[in-house]
């Protein structure tokens, strides 16, 4: 069960304190609303004080309007406080001379903290499951990473947290649809001009076979 393996890696890696503030990424995919759906169902028992945050990246015009307004109705029902914010990351990467997948990353988490500032002791939680991890591991790597960056995607690095991170794509999509949940697909999760989708669209498959 989903929610089991979750408890165990919370456990197993310290993730969460009685009193904690949590800070939830949302980006209204499968793999996020399952994260903040996980935490509402553990709020209680932790006794966490749970918020969202948002990025819209100017990319996918009205479809991030639309993703962005199915969160901020989840946050509204549930009576969450939501952070949000717009960054223009097709003209932000021109001008830093970077790819808009890395700088899209880059930008979300310079959010990240500044809601730290203002919830200060928050703990960010961030949807990476178990499929991340081992793209990742690959996509270094093919870039000829060092031993130490093979070690993938770790549970925690400072105040970041990765509830999912035991758990699989598939096992997320099985909890969705178990609890009549609905998200958001992206459309650029499909172009394999992203490296990642490359990986994740081309090379996986061949190697699942």
């Amino acid at each position: 069960m989903l929610l089991d393996t979750v408890r165990k890696t919370i456990s197993e890696y310290g993730m969460l304190e009685k009193g904690d503030k949590v800070l939830c990424a949302v980006s209204g995919g499968a793999d996020s609303i399952c994260l903040l759906n996980v935490l509402l169902a553990l709020k209680d028992e932790y006794n966490i004080s749970l918020y969202v945050a948002n990025v819209n990246h100017l990319i996918r015009g009205d479809e991030a309007k639309r993703d962005s307004d199915f969160e901020k109705e989840i946050c509204r029902r549930e009576q969450i406080e939501c952070f949000y914010k717009e960054y223009d990351v097709p003209a932000i990467s021109r001008e830093r001379k970077m790819g808009e997948e890395e700088c899209g990353r880059i930008l979300r988490y310079e959010f990240f903290n500044e809601i730290s500032e203002k919830l200060f002791g928050v703990k960010i939680a961030t949807a990476h499951n178990l499929n991340d991890n081992a793209e990742t591991i690959l996509f270094r790597l093919a870039r000829g990473s060092s031993a130490s960056g093979l070690c993938g995607i770790k549970h925690v690095r400072g105040n970041i947290i990765r509830p999912l991170l035991d758990v699989t794509r598939e096992e997320i999509e099985d909890y969705l649809k178990e609890h009549n949940l609905s998200w958001c697909e992206d459309s650029t999760n499909k172009l394999t001009y992203y490296n990642r989708n490359k990986l994740r669209h081309c090379v996986m498959p061949l190697l699942e076979e």
